[in-house]
Protein backbone atom coordinates (compact mmCIF):
# COMPACT_ATOMS: atom_id res chain seq x y z
CA UNK A 1 0.00 0.00 0.00
CA UNK A 2 1.12 3.58 -1.13
CA UNK A 3 2.22 5.67 1.86
CA UNK A 4 0.01 8.60 3.27
CA UNK A 5 -0.03 11.38 5.07
CA UNK A 6 -1.89 10.81 8.56
CA UNK A 7 -5.26 11.92 7.42
CA UNK A 8 -5.15 9.50 4.90
CA UNK A 9 -4.07 10.97 1.69
CA UNK A 10 -1.54 10.49 -0.56
CA UNK A 11 1.40 13.16 -1.28
CA UNK A 12 1.26 12.32 -5.16
CA UNK A 13 -2.90 13.86 -4.89
CA UNK A 14 -1.84 16.74 -2.04
CA UNK A 15 0.93 17.68 -4.74
CA UNK A 16 -1.63 17.17 -7.79
CA UNK A 17 -4.00 19.01 -5.87
CA UNK A 18 -1.44 21.94 -5.16
CA UNK A 19 -0.40 22.35 -8.78
CA UNK A 20 -4.14 22.18 -9.82
CA UNK A 21 -4.98 25.38 -7.49
CA UNK A 22 -1.89 27.58 -8.87
CA UNK A 23 -3.44 27.09 -12.34
CA UNK A 24 -6.82 27.97 -11.39
CA UNK A 25 -6.04 31.06 -9.38
CA UNK A 26 -3.46 32.22 -11.75
CA UNK A 27 -6.54 32.38 -14.23
CA UNK A 28 -7.75 34.30 -11.45
CA UNK A 29 -10.89 31.75 -11.45
CA UNK A 30 -12.87 30.84 -7.73
CA UNK A 31 -13.49 27.39 -7.71
CA UNK A 32 -17.05 28.10 -9.11
CA UNK A 33 -16.02 29.62 -11.75
CA UNK A 34 -14.06 26.52 -12.38
CA UNK A 35 -16.66 24.37 -11.97
CA UNK A 36 -19.11 26.14 -14.40
CA UNK A 37 -15.94 25.78 -16.99
CA UNK A 38 -15.66 22.13 -16.62
CA UNK A 39 -19.51 21.10 -15.58
CA UNK A 40 -17.91 19.50 -12.41
CA UNK A 41 -19.13 20.40 -8.91
CA UNK A 42 -16.73 23.28 -6.83
CA UNK A 43 -17.18 20.82 -4.06
CA UNK A 44 -15.55 17.81 -5.99
CA UNK A 45 -12.60 20.65 -7.21
CA UNK A 46 -12.29 21.67 -3.57
CA UNK A 47 -11.51 17.67 -2.40
CA UNK A 48 -9.04 17.55 -5.59
CA UNK A 49 -7.13 20.76 -4.60
CA UNK A 50 -6.92 19.50 -0.82
CA UNK A 51 -5.60 16.33 -1.96
CA UNK A 52 -8.45 14.46 -0.33
CA UNK A 53 -9.77 13.39 -3.73
CA UNK A 54 -7.81 10.63 -6.09
CA UNK A 55 -9.09 12.16 -9.50
CA UNK A 56 -9.91 9.95 -12.23
CA UNK A 57 -9.10 10.22 -15.32
CA UNK A 58 -12.62 11.51 -16.75
CA UNK A 59 -12.29 14.25 -14.07
CA UNK A 60 -8.45 14.81 -15.17
CA UNK A 61 -9.80 15.57 -19.02
CA UNK A 62 -12.67 17.97 -17.80
CA UNK A 63 -9.87 20.16 -15.62
CA UNK A 64 -7.78 20.21 -18.47
CA UNK A 65 -10.43 21.04 -21.05
CA UNK A 66 -11.27 23.79 -18.56
CA UNK A 67 -7.93 25.51 -18.21
CA UNK A 68 -7.28 25.08 -22.15
CA UNK A 69 -4.48 22.96 -21.59
CA UNK A 70 -2.96 19.50 -22.58
CA UNK A 71 -3.94 16.85 -19.57
CA UNK A 72 -0.30 16.35 -19.49
CA UNK A 73 0.32 19.94 -18.17
CA UNK A 74 -1.59 18.64 -14.97
CA UNK A 75 0.71 16.02 -14.22
CA UNK A 76 3.44 18.36 -14.23
CA UNK A 77 4.71 18.04 -10.43
CA UNK A 78 5.55 13.99 -11.24
CA UNK A 79 8.21 14.61 -13.56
Amino acid sequence: MPPRTKEGRLPEAIAFGRHLREMREARGWTLEDFAEASTLNALQIGHIERGASDPKLSTILKLANALEIRPHELLRPFR
